[in-house]
Order: C-alpha cells, then structure tokens, then sequence
C-alpha cells in the first residue's frame, strides 16, 4: 500500500485531469478541425470550377495552425501542471504530501504526455476511417499517417518539456512562458547577433556565409514549417529525442534540489541570476549595437548602441530580478561587466587571434572560390538548388579556380587588400569574395567591399586570365558543335530575331563571339553596357546556353552587318525617331533624376535638353548609353513604336564629344 503512495497518488492525478483535461478536448477538436474536417470539405465541396489538389503530406494541411497548436498548448501544459510550484502555499502543501519528488514530478509529465499524444492518436484513427472513401491514396495512406502522428508527436513532447525544463528554474509562470520560446530561438539569436557584429570589428568577416549554412533548420518551429518540403532526417530525430531526454533528466534533477521559498522569484536559483542578468545585458548590447551600425554605421554610433541597450538591458532585468524598480543604486556589476566586455572587444579590435592576416600558403590550396559576392558561394554550396534551378542550361558558370596562376593572383589580390585595408568610397564599391579549399579540408572564408580602381593591376592579373574568362563564360567550353541546334539572336526592343540554322554561319558566328569574349580587357569585363538583345544556343538534348551580348562585342556585330542581319538581331538609328540628352549635374539616381523632373511627360519641352536626330550620332549614343542607373548624361530614346522615352544613362568617359560641345 505504501508503494502505492509513493509511486501513484489518485487525488493528484484527478486534480491533474480537471486542471489540464480541458487542453486535451480542446486539441482533440483543433485537430479534427485542422486535418479530418479540411479534408471532408474539400471532398464534399461540389464546385464544378473547383478542383481540390491535397499537398503532399498531412503537415501541408492548416500547417500554419498545426504550428500554432504544436508550440502554443505544450507550453501552456507545463506552464498548468507546474503552476504549483510559482505558488508559494501550493508549493508548501503539495511538497508536503506523503509522496517523493521524484514521483511526483514523473505523475505531471506522464499526465502532460498523455494530454498531447491520445489526441493525435484518435484524429489518427479518424483519418484511417477517412481513408476508406476518399480519394486521396498517397495522403491518406497507412505509412503517411503513422508519419503525421509520430513527427506531431515528437514535437509536441520536445516543446513540453522544454517547458517542464524552464519551469523548475523560475518562480513566475508569465517569465517560464516566455523563456520556453526564448530557448527555442536563443541558440541561434545568439550566434545570429554576435556573427553580425563581429563584422564591425574583424577586416574579412564574412558573416553572412556562416548565416546561411542552414542556421535556420535549428529553430523548432521553422523547422516544423518546412516538414511539407523537407522532411525529418534520421539525425534530427534523434537530437530531438536526446534533447527531449536531456530535458526530462536535467528537470527532475533540478526538481528535486529545488526549495520551495523560490516560488514567485523570477530566477529560483541564486547562482543561475548572474547568467540572466548578464546574459540579458549582453544580447540587448548585440542588438543595440548592431541596430546603430547597420543604420548609421561608424564607430561611434555602433558604441553608442553598445551603451545604451546594454545599460537598459542590465537594469531591466535587474528590476526583474528584483521586482521593484529601485535598481539603479546596483551599478557596480554593470562596471564589471563592462571591463569585461571592453577586453573582449579590444581582442578582436586588434586582432589577437590572427584572423585578418591569415591566409594559407599556395601549396597547401587545393581550390579557391572567387566571386563579387558571398552569395555566389552561398549558392554553389546549396548544389541540389543549383541543379534545379539550372536543369535546362548547358554548361554552368564556375567560381572555382585550380590552376597555379589563377591561385597565385588571387593571393596576391588578397594580400594586398589585408595590407591596406582601404574603406571604399560609397559610390565606387565592389564586393570581393574569397573561399580557400585546402587539402587538408579546411576552409577559410573571407569577404571585402573595395574600391576595384584602387587594385587595377591585380584586378586585371584575375579578370584578364584564361582560366577566369572560360568560368565566367560558359561559351568558351562549348567546342564541339555537331550538337548545337540552332542559336537564336532575340531583339527585345524591337521585336525581332535572328535564327541561324546554317552550319556554317553557326560556327563563324560561335568562334567570332569566342573571339569576342577571351579578347576582353578589365575594362570591358567591368563595362556593364549590354544590347538589349540576348544569344540563345539550343542543343539537340534539350539543353540552353544563353549570353548576354555585351557591346563591346565588336566581332559578332561585324559579321552580322556582314550578313545584313544587324538590324533584326539589336535595336538600331533606324528603329528611333530621336532623342533627347540632358545632363545629370549631381549624377543622381535615374528613375529619381525622371521623377523629381517629370521628364516623362516634358523631356522635349526642357530647355537644358538637346535633341539627337541624326542617324550617326544616334548610333554612336546607343553604343555608348547604359541601362545602369548612375551616370552623368540621361538619355531618352523615343522608339517609332513608342511615343514613351526610353531612359538610359552615359558616363562622362563615355559620353560622344558632340554631346559634349553641347552641353559641357
């Protein structure tokens, strides 16, 4: 009889079954809502225009209330069950009954458990029911079923006792409720706000690339959200059942240590208050900090936001602590903090570990990745995106590089911009990424904003190098034709095309434009003028190769007026009836240079405009216009087909010097 007691005690469960029975019935009918009931209205629904597509899996239906429900009555569940012990005389009465901690806390769980799974096992049992005479085989299936109820199953307990978890070290259910999600969030909050400002303090920081290494499939509700796409792998399974189990020890070990005086105080341990405390302070300081330095930027707006969140994290969670607002007396810890993190920062400031100056000896690469933004080799790392999204291309642009010489220069670049570490001008800013790939696996990451003019010579040692031009330009890797199709010249402007089929004209075509492309000096590589016009190479497989067609492809618009074709494959002086040049004094953005002058209505009518109707010159304009927003001369094309400008921009290096007589 006396086992009995210890291990089960009715009266506890009974008061357990009022208290939270209701978070049962209530879940049952949220499921039956969500999934059984969806699913009979679709079926039912008579619309003839109406045809019902069910997803892909049983998390695709009201996923957003499935979530909902999955991190919201867990978390309510354990704020309930363990409502005793931020009582103070519950706590006292129920501690005082002729049962062991031990049992008692294990009788909470297991009636918490059992709320939240016997739920999902009956909206289970209905949807077998559903599946006899519906429709919907693969959605419906045994296999698709029994998947739904043990991954709804598996968060629901993962969720609740983190809850039970952060229960046994509060004494305020409001504060258990909100730290139970702030755990959800933390681990990757944390490193998400501290990689972000570690870019004001190291040189080549690349913050971004470690962001984006799948960070978010760490958050449990993100994670749930993308089930319908993703589905669980076996690891993650099993981190969730370790970290259930993990959860469950730790509470009950705490549970049992815990006193019972702690009810109603926000933190019940008085070792654990300093990590709230100054973990507050410090996550408030990386979010001041890194709000000020991405808005306003400068260091001294950055310590700005430094002080200020931090001073106001440290006396909120003081005044938490505390329950009283007359903290501000307790200023003393904040100095020690302060000393603390001053050192820290001064470490990375002057970079004690070595991080900015490193780079790995020639011999010791195996490859680098080398682009104008992190993003390319955030993308090259997601390779099963990057098949999907390229499927129907021929041949993929590369950001990788082996050969010696390629390696050597890009070295060379990087030492040289470690030496100087120049700041950018704002306007004149280019993006420079850099991933070494060593042999004995090892990877350093890097990224710099830089001025490109600043570094020409060994801009030009990378940009000008065979191995960079074939990376960057698919078409030179094209060598045989025999499977080459036809190539498709498309004017967008005016509508045209050029489809040559002829062999010959294929490979006279295909060699000028290789031609075109591995003769490209830094300067034209740089030149982002382009015809409105792409080059589409269609395969016999099915496959495409398609190239923007720069204007500085001499070549190719040789031999096509050769071949009288040069009119249908880009835009030329016959195809404008005139236009207009105007100068843009402070070489301000073009659409705001438009508006702010309403040049789309009155660009005839202004008189610091002058008027371009003769065929050579508007030739010469059209090579020389540019579709880039920034450039010291607008121009606005008025096509025959269009009474409506067309606005390009011209840079002064550019710009023909009959424009310039005219407006200096």
């Amino acid at each position: 009889m006396r086992l009995k007691t210890l291990l089960f005690n009715q009266g506890i469960f009974i008061q357990d079954i009022r208290n939270v029975g209701w978070v049962s019935l209530g879940y049952f009918l949220c499921l039956l809502f969500a999934l059984p009931l969806q699913l009979l209205m679709a079926y039912t629904n008579d619309n003839q225009f109406y045809q019902y597509i069910p997803p892909k899996s049983l998390f695709g239906l009201s996923h957003e209330f499935q979530i909902f429900l999955t991190f919201t009555l867990p978390v309510l569940l354990a704020i309930f069950l363990f409502r005793y012990i931020q009582v103070k005389l519950s706590s006292d009465f129920t501690h005082s009954l002729p049962i062991k901690r031990g049992h008692l806390f294990n009788q909470h769980v297991i009636v918490g458990l059992l709320v939240l799974v016997i739920p999902v096992f009956m909206v289970g049992i209905v949807l077998l029911g559903l599946s006899q005479f519906m429709p919907y085989d693969e959605l419906l299936s045994v296999q698709s079923i029994l998947k739904w109820m043990s991954v709804t199953t598996l968060f629901n307990v993962f969720v609740f006792l983190a809850g039970v978890f952060v229960a046994m070290f509060t004494g305020m259910s409001v504060l258990q409720g909100a730290l139970t999600y702030i755990l959800f969030v933390f681990p990757v909050g944390v490193t998400v706000l501290f990689l972000t400002n570690l870019e004001f303090y190291l040189f080549g920081f690349a913050a971004d690339y470690y962001l984006h290494q799948q960070i978010d499939r760490v958050i449990p509700f993100v994670r749930l959200e993308q089930l319908e796409r993703i589905p669980l792998t076996l690891s993650e399974v099993l981190i969730y059942l370790l970290l259930s189990l993990g959860f469950y020890l730790c509470a009950r070990l705490v549970y049992n240590r815990r006193h019972t005086e702690t009810a109603t105080q926000a933190i019940a341990f008085e070792s654990l208050r300093p990590v709230f405390l100054y973990g507050t302070t410090f996550c408030t300081m990386l979010v001041g900090g890194l709000y000020f330095g991405s808005l306003q930027g400068g260091i001294g707006w950055i310590l700005f936001g430094y002080i200020t969140a931090s001073l106001l994290g440290y006396f909120l969670s003081m005044m938490i602590l505390e329950k009283s607002w007359r903290v501000f007396s307790k200023w003393k810890g904040y100095l020690i903090y302060s000393l603390v993190v001053m050192i820290l920062g001064f470490s990375f400031q002057i970079d004690m570990f070595g991080f900015e100056r490193k780079i790995p000896n020639s011999d010791e690469i195996e490859g680098i990745y080398f682009g104008e933004s992190i993003y390319s080799l955030i993308e090259l790392d997601q390779s099963i995106e990057n098949v999907h999204y390229n499927k129907r291309d021929y041949i993929e642009q590369s950001y990788y590089y082996e050969q010696s010489e390629s390696i050597q220069n890009i070295r060379n670049f990087h030492e040289q911009i470690i030496k100087d570490q120049l700041k950018p001008l704002s306007n004149q800013s280019n993006s420079v990424a850099v991933r070494y790939d060593l042999e004995n696996g090892d990877q350093i990451v890097r990224k710099y904003d830089i001025s490109p003019q600043a570094y020409d010579s060994q801009y030009r040692e990378i940009l000008e190098s065979t191995e960079y031009k074939r990376n960057q330009n698919p078409v030179l890797k094209v060598e045989e034709l025999t499977n080459l199709d036809h190539i498709t010249i498309n004017a967008h402007q005016s509508g045209t095309r050029v489809i040559l089929t002829n062999q010959q004209d294929i490979e006279e075509f295909h060699h000028m434009l290789q031609a075109d492309v591995s003769e490209q000096t830094l300067e034209e590589i740089l030149d982002q003028r382009y015809w409105r016009s792409d080059i589409e190479y269609e395969f016999k497989d099915n496959k495409f190769l398609n190239i923007n067609w720069k204007k500085s492809y001499s070549h190719i618009e040789e031999w096509l007026e050769e071949k009288g074709l040069l009119s249908q494959a880009r835009e030329t002086a016959d195809d404008i009836t005139y236009a207009y040049v105007m100068k843009n004094e402070e070489n301000r953005d073009l659409y705001e240079f438009i508006h702010e002058n309403n040049l789309e209505l009155n660009f005839e009518q202004r008189e610091e405009a002058i008027k371009l109707d003769d065929p050579l010159e508007l030739e010469e304009v059209l090579k020389k216009s540019s579709g880039n927003h920034d450039g010291e001369y607008i121009i606005g094309f008025y096509y025959k087909q269009s009474s409506y400008p067309d606005f390009q921009t011209i840079s002064l290096e550019q710009v023909p010097d009959f424009i310039l007589k005219k407006l200096p």
